[in-house]
């Protein structure tokens, strides 16, 4: 018996020097060799959090898990990175290893992945997340407010024309007219300055200035970008929705919910002339992103998409970086990874959609001049589709989403209600493009095809956001199929859109088939419609339509472990913040969250609200914010240069009611404000503006769809417009169509941000581009002789007209030396166009004091 024991005891021993001396001889070697410059000590953070330099290294894993399954190898994710057989996990990433080391591998995970080394580290304890938030909520950023007595004591008072100049621009974006410096520096009345103030800021320009402001905040355009720079519809509604906010003083807590969750909230705001809902415009904020137009991966592209919005929504309302923590835990904020997919969920849960956003008054006159018009007569057509194997009906339009008249009878049919006037959307869920060809059975007015996104009769296709694929009606007056080959929607994420937009027009959908096979179904028709033709119905008010949000399949998402989205951890429920919270910050009830989004960044509570918006408007009047980094109050921001000012501020801000336009007045009537500043030059759109105003092509008229960019011989790429006029048409830069691959170049040479996330603060630079631009730009010569031109005209000599261009320039009166030295420019026989041009590059005419 003692020997059988002894017998034993030796091939255990030997077995488990089998065992070491493989590890020493086929693994270790491996592991030193092509692992441990990535997944050792000697790497100061570890790729994806992984040590391969001990047993409790490849025991424990990284962010993914145990490296190894002990006895499965076939489940083991080291064995499967170094096979090469996951596309996403391939290691070593230098090339792979031989086949035989992958063999040997796969025996040591058999055979029990037996490792004589030593720990070589200690494993670092996990820190609960909950005691970084608390620590992290002590932070001045993310404390009450604490308001003190609200002061703002200047230095040296500037002089009036100074002042006016000044707070004409910041007000309006515009230079003062001669007549109104003229009144102000003769009102000598204790109430001048408060005249000057509210005139501004009832001006219409005041909205249009702090738009584009707000525009830079949420990366507006009105293209697409990347390859073929698609239209993106109904952009201008947004910008126009911005214009009025601010010309109404719209509360900003209002403001910021319409932005986050406007087609929720339950008492949806109307515009004041009563024709369309305001608050669902708010939501095309979502939309404003750069649109990939054939993404290799759906999901990489829409966690892209939803990260871009979350970057873009937490600095503009919260000065926050939050999309920091996509990847990890933030380096420096308390904001967990847990925290970002929290608000990914809500994002995740939420779409756009192309709708009408007519109001309820606007809805029922509709109604009301439709019921004169006799509903279409019709029997419905009797019809059979002889669906083949690789075939899917796509129907139910009982589940799509409808707007507007046109398609509230139910169907896909904009002529059933019988009048062409009417409009409408239909919007499908959203699917993954599983075949090779989608046929369209449809009938209606033609259109051209030609008109991609802008045609008003249409049945689109969305893959990945981009409007990939559009079918159209011949014009017969049978059903026909229509069919598309998907290049770029298959396998991506998709929904149809059916639209009619055309007041004297119509669409009908009877099937979507989507197949693996070229040719369109056989269709059995037994009994064809019969229908009264739709009348014209030109009665019928017009209707509105823009990119609103929508909720779609809401649901909580996963963790995505270093933020790749085919690394998932586990579910993380939607929530907010949870330093800006007093609990986890859970969303609950049935939909996105996006509502409950809105009521937490909009409470009075949350100080950081109102603090990044009241230094927003400080930066915008001093030229830097009481916190310098406008989109950064986290920790690697800008301490605040006085707290007890931005905090007295913002709690004022709250006690007038979030009023922008009240905090505006009380800033340009401070005595900080009437005296000296820093001298500030203006923004490219300010100087376009100026040349515009004095020029005397200024057209003041407020909204409306863009006038195209102007594009010079010089400007070439894919997506290239149609220039519009140089000048164009002497509408404000605001309304000039934002391209993304056009943008203008005089624009950027005088620092235009690039419309791809949240600007607060733009550059400001010094370049010899902007003196060339200046020099021999089209716009600005032409500018320069219509100015000469309409001086020209102005009775008097030439004195005057000298007099009359400084002040219109710089709003004062020219200096006897100024003066003299232009009178003798003119006698040389230079134009009043070229001293107009002389000026335009003046210093002074770029600068405000």
């Amino acid at each position: 018996m003692g020997a059988v024991k002894f017998g034993l005891i030796l091939f255990v021993f030997a077995l488990g020097a089998f065992a070491d001396e493989f590890f020493e001889k086929k693994i270790r070697p491996v592991l030193v060799e092509r692992c441990y410059g990535c997944h050792s000590e000697k790497v100061r953070e570890p790729k994806a959090g992984l040590r391969l330099d001990s047993r409790e290294g490849v025991r424990r894993g990284g962010d993914s898990g145990p490296a190894i399954v002990i006895g499965k190898p076939e489940e083991s994710r080291l064995l499967k990175a170094i096979s090469y057989t996951d596309f996403q996990l391939r290691m070593p990433p230098t090339g792979k290893l031989p086949d035989a080391v992958v063999a040997d591998f796969a025996e040591w995970i058999r055979r029990g992945a037996e490792d004589p080394r030593e720990t070589s580290f200690v494993v670092p304890a996990r820190k609960p997340v909950g005691s970084d938030i608390e620590r992290g909520k002590k932070y001045w950023a993310f404390q009450p407010l604490r308001p003190g007595k609200l002061e703002m004591p200047g230095g040296k008072p500037v002089s009036k024309e100074v002042w006016i100049r000044r707070v004409s621009f910041d007000l309006t974006g515009l230079p003062p007219t001669p007549a109104a410096v003229r009144a102000f520096v003769a009102d000598s009345s204790p109430g001048a300055y408060e005249t000057v103030v509210d005139r501004l800021l009832a001006s219409p320009q005041y909205g249009e200035r702090y738009g584009r402001h707000w525009l830079d905040l949420v990366r507006y355009a009105e293209t697409n970008g990347h390859e073929y720079d698609n239209n993106k519809l109904d952009a201008y509604r947004y910008r126009d929705y911005v214009v009025r906010a601010f010309n109404e003083d719209l509360p900003y807590d209002q403001f910021v919910k319409e932005h986050v969750a406007g087609d929720l909230l339950p008492r949806p705001r109307v515009s004041r002339d009563g024709a369309i809902l305001e608050s669902p415009l708010a939501t095309g904020a979502y939309w404003f992103g750069e649109v990939l137009n054939s993404a290799t991966d759906s999901e990489k592209s829409r966690a892209d998409e939803v990260d871009n919005q979350i970057d873009v929504m937490s600095k503009a309302f919260l000065g926050l970086t939050v999309a920091c923590a996509r990847c990890h835990d933030h380096k420096f904020d308390p904001i967990p990874t847990a925290d970002y997919y929290g608000l990914a969920g809500i994002l995740h849960s939420t779409s756009m959609r192309e709708a009408v956003v007519d109001s309820p008054e606007r809805r029922a006159a509709i109604q009301a001049a439709h019921a004169k018009i006799p509903l279409r007569l019709q029997a419905a057509e009797k019809r059979r589709i002889v669906l083949r194997p690789g075939d899917e009906l796509f129907d139910g339009w009982d589940q799509w989403q409808s707007s507007g008249e046109a398609f509230s009878l139910g169907g896909a049919d904009s002529s059933g209600r019988g009048a062409e006037a009417l409009v409408g959307s239909l919007t499908s869920r959203k699917f993954r493009m599983p075949k090779r060809y989608v046929h369209v059975r449809m009938r209606g007015t033609q259109s051209d095809k030609k008109l991609v996104e802008n045609n008003p009769l249409r049945v689109t296709l969305v893959a990945d956001e981009y409007r990939s694929e559009y079918f159209v009606a011949s014009g017969s007056a049978d059903f026909e199929w229509v069919s598309a080959r998907m290049v770029l929607p298959f396998e991506r994420m998709c929904y149809f859109e059916v639209v009619d937009r055309s007041r004297s027009g119509h669409l009908e959908v009877d099937a979507i088939v989507i197949s693996d096979h070229k040719e369109p179904p056989q269709v059995v028709v037994e009994s064809p419609a019969v229908a009264s033709a739709p009348v014209a119905g030109a009665e019928i008010p017009e209707s509105a339509f823009a990119m609103v949000a929508m909720d779609e399949a809401p649901h909580d998402v996963k963790l995505h472990i270093r933020g790749s989205h085919q690394n998932l951890g586990e579910v993380v429920p939607r929530h907010v913040l949870q330093v800006l919270s007093p609990g986890d910050g859970r969303v609950s009830g049935p939909g996105s969250g996006r509502l409950e989004l809105a009521e937490w960044l909009a409470s009075p509570g949350n100080a950081l609200t109102a603090r990044v918006l009241v230094n927003r408007m400080w930066k915008h009047h001093f030229g830097k914010g009481l916190v310098k980094s406008t989109d950064n109050f986290g920790l690697t921001g800008d301490r605040p240069e006085s707290r007890e000012m931005l905090d007295a501020l913002a709690a004022q801000f709250l006690a007038d009611g979030w009023s922008v336009k009240k905090l505006n007045r009380r800033i340009v009537l401070s005595d900080a404000y009437r005296g000296e500043l820093p001298v500030r030059r203006l923004e490219a759109e300010a100087v376009r503006d100026a040349m515009l105003a004095v020029s005397g092509r200024f057209d003041s008229q407020v909204g409306g769809p863009s006038v195209g960019p102007y594009i010079s011989k010089y400007q070439d790429g894919r997506g290239k417009p149609v220039s519009g006029p140089l000048d164009g048409d002497g509408r404000r830069s605001l309304y000039v169509q934002v391209r993304r691959n056009f943008l203008s170049p005089m624009m950027l040479a005088f620092d235009y941000p690039l419309p791809v996330s949240t600007i607060g603060t733009r550059s400001v630079s010094t370049v010899p581009s902007q003196a060339l631009i200046l020099l021999n730009n089209e716009f600005v010569l032409q500018q320069a002789e219509f100015w000469g031109s309409r001086i020209g005209k102005v009775a008097g000599d030439d004195s005057l007209r000298v007099r009359t261009m400084f002040e219109e320039a710089f709003g004062r009166a020219p200096l006897d030396w100024e003066l003299q030295e232009s009178l003798s420019f003119l006698a040389q026989g230079r134009s009043l166009a070229e001293l107009g041009h002389v000026l335009l590059n003046s210093a002074e005419f770029l600068y405000v004091q």
